[in-house]
């Protein structure tokens, strides 16, 4: 990667607004790839980055954490799933994922109320 290429990456801050956000456009891709396109409808949390600010430092922490965890299960969730479709039907283990993605995506937004 060249000097000029480097300094075009955007290096702002990820918010948990941002996190949430690209959590459930992953989770609608795994929808996708179990077979239901519609996915589970919520309203979004418009308010989290909100949110996290007002929360207690224990709380920041562990939405933190969830977050960290909750990305890299989805990642290589998601990545096994391509990989895995030219080898066999791949719609049960994309449903597991989405259901595990939800729950930690719930779990998240509940935290910060």
């Amino acid at each position: 990667m060249n000097q000029q290429s480097a300094s075009s990456i955007s290096t702002a801050p990820v918010t948990p607004g941002t996190q949430i956000g690209e959590l459930r456009a992953i989770l609608g891709l795994v929808h996708a790839l179990a077979g239901n396109e519609m996915g589970i409808d919520r309203p979004e949390m418009t308010d989290a980055d909100v949110r996290y600010a007002a929360a207690a430092p224990l709380v920041r922490r562990r939405f933190d954490a969830l977050a960290s965890e909750t990305a890299a299960f989805s990642a290589t969730g998601l990545s096994a799933l391509i990989g895995g479709r030219e080898r066999g039907n791949t719609k049960a283990a994309a449903a597991y994922l989405a259901r595990s993605m939800d729950r930690a995506i719930v779990r998240m937004e509940k935290m910060l109320g």
